[in-house]
């Protein structure tokens, strides 16, 4: 019984797809519909707009005074790591934005808001090129769009700027050309340092993407362009530190390190589950097929980029928007179930049970209660009834 409960659940949702895949803009239709299913779920906390939510985090005078001067965080009053200024030195993108666009943070919060369209188009064109075939590629929307690292551009107000480092490495994924991959990968690395730490899994999906069927390319244009990039923006990383005195204070404080972990450890089995939700069934994929193949070094060049990452985000106290960055994760794995030749009924059924338990586990906090106070949202009738509590707070 329970077997023909998932394959009607699953043929349900398969004919649905296949309806929004149907029309000439499909893609349009497709990420209109995700965007209005996720945004139901979790709503961003409009009452950052009042300045009445004291529960609610704001960066955005940070990044002002950034963008007035992006070397304001030299100096002996930026030392001390609980300052969230001092971790702020190498994170130029957002200043540097404000600063050469001559817009405020309302301007740049719109430009967030596009590339958070924009990244679930992208999201669409990858899937489609690695699979051609459109129902695959709008489950990859609505899976996406279910999970922490699809909806950042939506609910983080207060300008922390992971939404932007989401697109661009999405950006550097969906086109081949040097002329964006390059730019792409330097913005995303000098939007958050997480990062610089995941960039290498781009060559790892570049050199999937153009492997010939027996190995992985690891000297293509894309990969050499990836591997390019992220050494550049170490170099200049290294002539802001040694020429301009830019510099982080690693050390200083309790909120990042190995004093860290007891705090977070507890909640592993919760957290890094949760980052990807559904989405973890890719990468589970793609590792049974590396195994059974015996691409050991491709494994492993998977397996120590993500362990990476996911060790850096346990010696931080916000491990949830963290962990999202192991995003591009996603992206190999599909290339490696693209090189693979899955059948397309496997494909299908990955896609779509993937955003089914991405959406059973939303990145909300259900009835308002906060836990991290800007990566998540609430339903969006809770969300209104906040918005209302704040609107008449005197």
């Amino acid at each position: 019984m329970l077997k023909e409960i998932y394959e009607g659940v699953m043929s349900a949702f398969e004919r649905a797809f296949g309806l929004l895949a149907g029309p000439r803009l499909w893609l349009v239709w497709g990420v209109t519909a995700a965007l209005v299913v996720s945004l139901f779920i979790s709503f961003p906390r409009i009452s950052f707009f009042l300045g009445t939510d004291s529960q609610i985090v704001n960066f955005w005078p940070v990044l002002e005074r950034q963008a007035a001067n992006p070397l304001a965080t030299v100096g002996d009053q930026y030392k001390d790591h609980a300052l969230h200024d001092a971790k702020l030195a190498f994170r130029l993108t957002l200043p540097l934005t404000l600063k050469v666009l001559h817009i405020d943070w309302r301007g740049l919060l719109a430009i967030q808001f596009g590339l958070g369209v924009l990244m679930l188009f992208l999201v669409g064109k990858i899937a489609m090129d690695l699979f051609r075939d459109r129902i695959v590629a709008l489950a990859s929307v609505f899976g996406v769009s279910s999970i922490y690292a699809g909806k950042a551009a939506f609910l983080q107000l207060g300008g922390m700027g992971d939404a932007f480092a989401f697109a661009f490495l999405t950006m550097a994924v969906a086109f081949r050309h040097p002329a964006v991959i390059f730019p792409a990968v330097i913005a995303a690395c000098f939007t958050d340092e997480r990062a610089v730490i995941v960039s290498p899994l781009l060559v790892i999906y570049w050199a999937m993407r153009d492997s010939d069927g027996s190995r992985p390319d690891w000297f293509n244009l894309q990969t050499i362009t990836v591997a390019t990039a992220i050494l550049v923006a170490g170099a200049i990383r290294l002539v802001l530190m040694f020429g301009f005195g830019l510099h982080i204070p690693i050390g200083a404080g309790n909120d990042v390190g190995f004093g860290v972990l007891p705090i977070n450890l507890p909640n592993l089995q919760y957290e890094l589950p949760h980052v990807l939700a559904g989405l973890w069934l890719w990468p589970l994929v793609a590792c049974i097929l590396l195994v059974r193949n015996r691409w050991w070094f491709s494994l492993l060049a998977i397996l120590g980029v993500t362990g990476a990452i996911v060790a850096a985000s346990f010696m931080v106290l916000d491990v949830d928007r963290s962990l999202a960055y192991t995003l591009p994760l996603v992206y190999v794995s599909m290339a490696v179930a693209a090189w693979a030749r899955l059948g397309l009924k496997d494909l299908r059924g990955i896609a779509i049970l993937a955003f089914l338990v991405s959406f059973a586990s939303p990145v909300n906090s259900l009835f308002g209660g906060v836990s991290n106070r800007y990566s998540e949202g609430n339903l969006m009738p809770i969300e209104i009834v906040r918005f209302y509590k704040y609107s008449n707070a005197r």
